[in-house]
């Protein structure tokens, strides 16, 4: 039997985590009915997705080559084993699209995005400048958090995609020139992995990454308190939990997806026999 000592531990960062998720749940909310209640919002969005997306392009394609080049690597040591390096192209494209890709690229806009913008918002108010904003009249979630929050999923997405591209440019390049694949091989089998499902996989979970990464890292910057060393804090919360909980998203829309899947091939076999 579990003695109360070792399971209350458990139970307290089990509480916590809950706690912190309905937070988070209630700080979105609040921005989305920002974003829907008032006008003015498009100039700077815009302005935040230019800004982040150019401050992050060059890490997000130098890191999506090695991505793309690693994994081809690794399906290659396997796949020659059996004989079957006619099929790299298309196994390393799937992983890349539908879950190495997203996860890896994404671990580090929030490392880069995220941990700015967190300690950007918490210095914001250490200092006291965004309660000088609400004395003011102004709308601190309007104002601050709001185009830093879409700026940071709509250019998010935007460098998944544009890193994930890269990826299957560097694999494709490693291919053809450590192993001698000429490229229309290597693409050949690229169809018969990488389908529309995979694609929309690949979307879905950008999507869900790059809404993780805002969400986290503008609450706790806004949340911020105690000084500098409570910037720190939010900064050091933002990147752990950002990416805590892009694991626990891709775990949970891996199976949603699955499950999605099969009850698509279920309905249009039904269809196909004229039961549906």
């Amino acid at each position: 039997m579990i003695s109360k000592t070792v399971l209350l531990p458990f139970l307290n960062v089990a509480t916590r985590s809950l706690e912190d998720i309905g937070a988070l749940a209630l700080f979105s909310w609040k921005v989305f009915k920002t974003w829907l209640t008032t006008k003015g919002n498009f100039k700077p969005i815009l302005e935040q997705v230019n800004e982040v997306t150019f401050r992050s392009l060059g890490t997000v394609i130098f890191s999506g080559i090695f991505v793309g080049a690693i994994l081809v690597i690794q399906f290659y040591l396997m796949l020659s084993r059996y004989d079957a390096a006619v099929l790299l192209g298309g196994l390393n494209t799937s992983a890349i699209v539908r879950e190495v890709g997203p996860l890896i690229i994404s671990f580090l806009i929030a490392g880069k995005i995220g941990a700015f913008t967190a300690a950007e918002l918490g210095t914001m108010r250490v200092t006291e400048q965004i309660d000088a904003i609400e004395c003011l009249g102004t709308n601190p979630i309007q104002y601050l958090v709001l185009p830093r929050f879409a700026g940071i999923v709509f250019s998010s997405v935007l460098l998944l995609a544009i890193g994930l591209m890269v990826s299957i440019l560097g694999a494709m390049g490693v291919a053809t020139v450590l192993y001698g694949i000429n490229p229309l091989q290597y693409a050949s089998s690229m169809e018969r992995f990488t389908g529309p499902w995979t694609i929309f996989s690949g979307a879905f979970k950008c999507v869900i990454y790059a809404f993780i990464v805002a969400c986290v890292c503008c609450y706790r910057g806004y949340h911020a308190s105690g000084g500098a060393s409570g910037v720190g804090r939010a900064v050091t919360y933002a990147a752990v939990f950002t990416n805590f909980y892009i694991v626990i998203a891709n775990y949970v829309s891996s199976h949603i997806l699955e499950i999605l899947h099969d009850w698509i091939l279920l309905a249009g076999a039904l269809i196909k026999r004229g039961m549906l």
